[in-house]
């Protein structure tokens, strides 16, 4: 085989790579990724958010419904279980949930009245000299 039969062969065959991903791509929007996904796919992608979160959050693909669904594994008072179509949805929902966890603690801790020192009159001046 020549060199320039072996570019044109290796020129075509790129060519039906595109094309067949090209074609499969086609029908997959923002929208209808979950449709799309194989539910192996679904759930190795649920299992790398849920370890980027440091098991802060339970990750689960449920094939039933097509949606991703995420406990979180601190608190289960707070708008929980949330629930995401796609893994851009359920990240947002889980952001929007951990802002409200964490206002809700900060309500929580007590305050305490501040502690009021003493300090007699010339301290201040007997420190500088």
């Amino acid at each position: 085989m020549r060199a320039s039969e072996a570019k044109a062969a290796a020129g075509a065959a790129a060519r039906r790579q595109v094309a067949d991903l090209q074609g499969r791509a086609r029908g997959m929007t923002v929208d209808n990724v979950t449709e799309v996904l194989s539910d192996e796919t679904a759930q190795r992608l649920a299992a790398q958010l849920q370890a980027s979160w440091d098991g802060h959050w339970q990750v689960m693909w449920e094939p039933w419904g097509r949606t991703f669904r995420a406990f979180p594994a601190y608190d289960m008072d707070v708008n929980t279980p949330v629930v995401g179509g796609s893994l851009r949805e359920l990240w947002r929902n889980v952001l929007n949930v951990d802002q409200e966890l964490l206002l809700a603690v900060a309500e929580a801790i007590p305050a305490h009245r501040p502690t009021v020192v003493y300090i007699p009159p010339g301290f201040f001046e007997e420190m500088a000299e």
